[in-house]
């Protein structure tokens, strides 16, 4: 696991591993995010979305319907996978300011070559 290599590496400490795990189960990535990585809307679409919640407050899901942009199944299908998909704990980390992303990502890539050599991948 990513959390025990930066604790494994002075980095972190259990304690701040444990409170970033749970403030990671509550941070969940945006519906529009997802409405893009799930194809379903173009970057235009999702703007557009944006820019009229500024002027009249109201849910990405349910602009995006009025706009014609996502049908109702559709909603619930990015909500369902809202519930699921939570942000990466690196990306938690970096934004509760307690490692900078450079850091995390040299330790990325450090973990990851060392997955590999233990697979032998």
């Amino acid at each position: 696991m990513f959390g025990k290599h930066l604790v494994d590496r002075g980095l972190i400490s259990e304690e701040t591993l444990l409170e970033a795990l749970e403030r990671q189960a509550s941070m969940t990535v945006s519906f529009g995010r997802l409405a893009h990585q799930m194809g379903l809307m173009t970057l235009d679409q999702i703007v557009d979305v944006l820019r009229t919640q500024e002027q009249e407050p109201g849910r990405f899901g349910t602009i995006a319907v009025d706009k014609g942009y996502l049908d109702e199944a559709q909603v619930d299908a990015i909500l369902e996978t809202q519930r699921e998909t939570h942000l990466p704990l690196g990306q938690v980390l970096a934004q509760l300011g307690i490692v900078d992303p450079e850091t995390l990502d040299r330790e990325l890539r450090l973990y990851l070559d060392q997955l590999e050599s233990e697979t032998g991948a």
